[in-house]
């Protein structure tokens, strides 16, 4: 998502400064740009690059001096059990730096990206709205809790005189790091991924989250925040239309609780040894959660319209595709 949105920045000629960890390879970056733009080396150098730790407050306040504007992107997400308290330290650390530098700059206005998973849930099967509190219960991932701590450090700022708004987007579908994240779906899907759950939970293009954001921007909207979801899927049903649109149709299998369960205590046991971890309780424990979300509210205060899912994993895997040679 920070890639789409460092595009989009610079296509509309804005300067732009991005924070990346030192050392921090940036191929990926350049990748995405590839997919949108013959020109994009020249777009890439338009960006000003600044090394630095995020959760060190004099050197995030260094970084923001002469800055108007700032949207705050960064986050960790895992499932690892060996890294939720980097995570959770992560998150709320870097959020708490850069809404305090914020405020001692002077910046005229902050958009932070939260998640739905800071989102209360609604009883039956009702869409959830941004007016549900989230609570820590028996299911809550390690990431939630972190997404949620953080979005408290931009209130907190908000009271403080800050203005800014929250977006809190589902699952984020695009292309690239095809190995991570969201788009590894489509990567696992083309190499015969066949299982699915019967959970559900809301998704959004990227290059609507990244557009919500940029509009949201030029408002004079604060205190607010914004569910930006484009429809709730099964996961079944989302992999089998990321298999058609990879002319790869096929029905998934459902695989149930306890075999899910099974699988994650092998692939712990596994991980002791090889201390790469592919599936945790967590994630097991996630995938038979139904969650759905309502984003009316940013429609009616801006008007926004999403694009179709059935769009958006058209064009993602026609991405694919291409980048993969097929």
């Amino acid at each position: 998502m920070g890639s789409h949105l460092l595009l989009e920045l610079v296509r509309e000629h804005e300067e732009v400064v991005a924070i990346k960890r030192p050392g921090a390879n940036l191929d990926g970056v350049r990748q995405v740009f590839s997919f949108y733009s013959a020109e994009a080396g020249e777009l890439f150098d338009l960006i000003d690059w600044v090394d630095l730790d995020m959760t060190n407050d004099a050197e995030v306040e260094r970084a923001m001096i002469d800055v108007d504007r700032v949207y705050h992107c960064a986050a960790m997400i895992s499932f690892h059990p060996r890294e939720m308290r980097k995570m959770l330290a992560f998150n709320v650390k870097s959020t708490e730096s850069l809404v305090n530098a914020c405020l001692e700059t002077g910046i005229e206005r902050m958009v932070h990206v939260s998640s739905v998973a800071t989102i209360g849930h609604a009883q039956e099967d009702f869409p959830s709205d941004e007016t549900m509190i989230w609570a820590r219960g028996r299911g809550s991932t390690t990431y939630s809790v972190s997404k949620f701590k953080a979005e408290m450090e931009v209130w907190r700022g908000i009271e403080e005189g800050l203005k800014a708004v929250i977006v809190n987007p589902a699952v984020i579908l695009g292309p690239g790091f095809w190995k991570s994240g969201s788009p590894s779906l489509f990567r696992r899907v083309a190499r015969g991924l066949k299982f699915s759950t019967p959970g559900m939970t809301g998704y959004v293009g990227v290059r609507d989250v990244v557009s919500a954001m940029t509009r949201l921007m030029e408002t004079d909207i604060s205190g607010e925040r914004f569910i930006l979801s484009a429809g709730d899927l099964t996961y079944a049903s989302l992999m089998e239309m990321i298999a058609g649109a990879l002319d790869a149709p096929r029905k998934m299998k459902m695989i149930s609780p306890l075999a899910l369960r099974t699988l994650a205590r092998l692939d712990g046991a596994r991980s002791f040894f090889t201390g790469d971890r592919v599936l945790s309780m967590e994630m097991a424990r996630a995938a038979f959660n139904r969650y759905r979300y309502s984003a009316a509210k940013i429609r009616e205060a801006i008007g926004f319209e999403f694009t179709p899912l059935e769009e958006v994993i058209r064009q993602v895997a026609a991405i694919y595709m291409q980048d993969q040679g097929r």
